[in-house]
């Protein structure tokens, strides 16, 4: 069995147990929740509920209170959409009985406020961190620092040394993708393995929360998200092309981003300019499972006769950034820009006393005037809310191109 990695979100769901008394950790299917989940039992000395267990599921189904009541906390409840409102209310009532942190874990394949069975939110009684598939640097054992050097200023984020990476070692990072149990396979292995995971999530996942008349529609829309990533979520588009009317376009999309499947980016909405495109973008939550789809291996990426090679390379570093997001400090929130006159920045990281970040992607190895008009752009409108703007290319030297704009290894990323 492969060496388990340690997860950088690991701590603050530590912090979240000393502050509520219930902390749900959601995310994809195969992420590593349930290695999570095990460690916190054993390193809290807790209990262990596991709902994939079939004479578990139905005990806690039929009298979820007389199962939950008297267990040594923390209780972890792995995967506990399976067991509905039910638990959920029978955890509401125990928490409020007792009005202490750290009595209950809940990890779920589901994005917990999104599930349309669930009627009980436990607002104002739990913490919700997101895991996501490994980031490079957890994969390399180490430590984010990406976004705290960003926003400590130019000269720490200059300071940043990029990991070593090839072009075609970036390309073979974006194609292996951050699923823990597939990062040593073969990419004849990982392409079963995308294949079933996929299907497993549109075809038998979807229909434990939700009822959907034809499953394979949803498989034929993940297969269009993934052609589509890093492009504007325009509804209209999708419904029109894969025949659906647009409630159901929009009930589907929320099911496969409620099943981790892909997320959304939204548009930095600013008073900086009236003239503000709305549309999120839409990117696959993983770029593995993005590349696999779209028929995208590494050698062809490395040489850049892809097609789909800067979309997956945006989506790639969007993973990278949502990953570092969820436990960074300042705390921040990854949006994108783009106005009516075309001016896009691939993403717009924004801090909660409004610092803003501004990032590019590029997928060539040299980065031109060009290149950083749009983050100059940004930076005269946004003033002192600019601490600096990136471009993230392929090349290999760090470099200044201008006042608080910085040229940058896309390995910077994972870099220390």
């Amino acid at each position: 069995m492969a060496q388990s990695l340690p997860r950088a979100a690991l701590p603050l769901v530590h912090e979240y147990l000393r502050t509520f008394r219930v902390v749900v950790v959601t995310g994809a299917r195969q992420v590593g929740k349930s290695t999570l989940a095990r460690a916190l039992v054993e390193a809290r000395r807790g209990t262990l509920v596991d709902l994939d267990d079939a004479q578990t599921l139905e005990a806690v189904l039929r009298d979820p209170n007389a199962v939950l009541s008297n267990l040594r906390g923390p209780v972890v409840i792995d995967e506990f959409q399976r067991a509905g409102d039910g638990l959920l209310r029978a955890v509401k009532q125990i928490v409020d009985r007792a009005n202490r942190p750290g009595r209950f874990l809940l990890t779920g394949s589901t994005r917990f406020l999104t599930v349309p069975t669930l009627s009980e939110s436990l607002a104002g009684r739990a913490g919700i961190v997101e895991l996501w598939p490994l980031s490079q640097a957890e994969l390399l054992g180490r430590a984010d620092v990406w976004i705290d050097r960003a926003f400590s200023g130019v000269d720490a984020l200059r300071d940043l040394r990029p990991a070593p990476a090839s072009r075609a070692a970036i390309a073979a990072a974006v194609c292996r993708g951050g699923y823990p149990e597939i990062r040593a396979a073969s990419a004849r292995a990982r392409g079963r393995w995308v294949n079933s995971y996929v299907e497993t999530v549109t075809q038998r996942d979807a229909l434990e929360i939700t009822r959907v008349h034809r499953p394979v529609e949803l498989l034929r829309l993940a297969r269009m998200l993934a052609a589509r990533t890093a492009q504007g979520l325009v509804v209209t588009d999708f419904a029109r092309d894969l025949g659906l009317n647009r409630g159901t376009l929009e009930n589907h999309l929320a099911l496969l981003e409620a099943l981790h499947l892909w997320h959304r980016v939204p548009a930095w909405s600013t008073n900086l300019t009236s003239k503000v495109a709305k549309h999120a973008k839409a990117h696959m939550v993983d770029s593995g499972i993005a590349a696999h789809l779209v028929g995208a291996d590494a050698a062809s990426l490395a040489m850049g006769s892809h097609p789909a090679l800067g979309p997956l390379l945006e989506s790639f570093v969007a993973g990278e950034l949502a990953r570092q997001a969820t436990w960074s400090s300042p705390r921040v929130t990854l949006q994108h820009f783009r106005d009516r006159s075309g001016t896009e920045i691939d993403f717009v990281l924004e801090a909660s006393d409004g610092r803003v970040v501004a990032v590019e992607v590029k997928a060539s190895a040299v980065v031109n005037g060009q290149d950083v008009r749009a983050l100059e752009l940004i930076r005269g409108r946004a003033r002192d809310r600019f601490v600096q703007g990136v471009v993230l290319y392929q090349g290999e030297q760090t470099y200044p191109f201008g006042d608080r704009i910085t040229v940058q290894p896309i390995s910077a990323l994972w870099g220390r």
